[in-house]
């Protein structure tokens, strides 16, 4: 599926009335796969994840554009699905959002999503954040749309406000009102404490609605069934792939310490499944179909590429408790 077609793809699914289109969040190439093999329809990025992952600090602005933009391509490049993208505030004024979202189209995403928070961003469970004026943030969304238009004009564009914790309600209902009369495609509002507040911002702004949740977050822990009975359209779940592989490393490198190799083979997949999950045998294929037959006959001692898999696995052992 081509760039466009995603794009077109993604948009659709915002316009499902009754549906709530998940968006589970990769931080890695390796994320994004396992996502998409999961069966969900959109990849999304977190800012959060891949701070944590690139360079093992918190989601305080740290991380900048073209590190965001290289990591998004490689998850990009992973799937075969829309990819919607967290580009955070745009790192800059207009001109700078322009400029981001020109860049993050020419690599494939089917959207990007904007924030309004003063810069250095900070995650939106955190406290002691900040919001640009109102004006602000529309200019940067008219910026955003005319890149979208010169690159890809099926891309998503989505418009993030934290103004729930910093200015309340009211003030949320306000920008989200100018940000879908600005031209944003859904508006995605940071944080919202009960099922009522989610329920008026449906009905008072002229937009898909969307958040997230994360465990432990600011965000009551909503049934899906009743966010779609009320019209949210769209449900970003940043952590679902970070905090349980984080979790999972922890308690390996408790059982390796302990000596318990079996234990940290049971916390994990196997050798032979993660090359499955990383297309081994694709690229054993293409080895056999382009290099020199000689050379591979000499290296596999034959050119069958179900040999080879045989061969490679029979020497295996397995770790796991029986």
């Amino acid at each position: 599926m081509d760039p466009r077609e995603k794009a077109k793809t993604f948009r659709g699914y915002l316009q499902r009335e009754g549906v709530v289109t998940l968006r589970p969040c990769a931080y890695d190439a390796l994320s994004a796969i396992l996502i998409q093999r999961a069966g969900f329809e959109v990849v999304g990025t977190t800012g959060y994840g891949i701070a944590a992952s690139l360079i093992g600090q918190p989601d305080i602005g740290l991380v900048g554009f073209h590190e965001m933009l290289e990591r998004a391509r490689t998850i990009v490049g992973a799937v075969s699905l829309p990819v919607d993208v967290d580009i955070d505030t745009g790192y800059g004024n207009a001109l700078n959002v322009y400029w981001t979202v020109k860049n993050f189209a020419q690599i494939g995403a089917a959207g990007v999503r904007l924030e309004d928070q003063v810069w250095p961003k900070r995650c939106g469970h955190m406290a002691g954040k900040g919001i640009i004026p109102t004006e602000e943030m529309v200019q940067k969304i008219k910026a955003a749309i005319k890149a979208r238009d010169e690159e890809n004009p099926d891309m998503v564009i989505g418009a993030r406000t934290d103004a729930r914790s910093v200015a309340g309600l009211q003030e949320v209902i306000t920008r989200g009102v100018a940000y879908a009369e600005a031209g944003a495609d859904y508006i995605y509002v940071e944080a919202p404490e009960t099922l009522e507040e989610v329920e008026t911002l449906v009905k008072r702004i002229p937009a898909p609605i969307a958040f997230n949740i994360i465990p432990g977050g600011r965000v009551p822990p909503f049934q899906l069934q009743e966010l779609a009975r009320i019209g949210v359209r769209y449900l970003s779940v940043p952590m679902v792939c970070l905090y349980p592989a984080t979790k999972a490393m922890q308690q390996a490198l408790v059982a390796l310490k302990k000596g318990d190799l079996a234990g940290v083979a049971e916390l994990g997949v196997s050798w032979a499944e993660f090359n499955e999950l990383v297309n081994i045998g694709f690229w054993r294929g293409l080895e056999l179909e382009l290099l020199p037959k000689e050379e591979l006959a000499a290296r596999y001692g034959t050119t069958d590429i179900e040999e080879v898999m045989r061969r490679e696995l029979s020497g295996t052992h397995r770790w796991r408790k029986a």
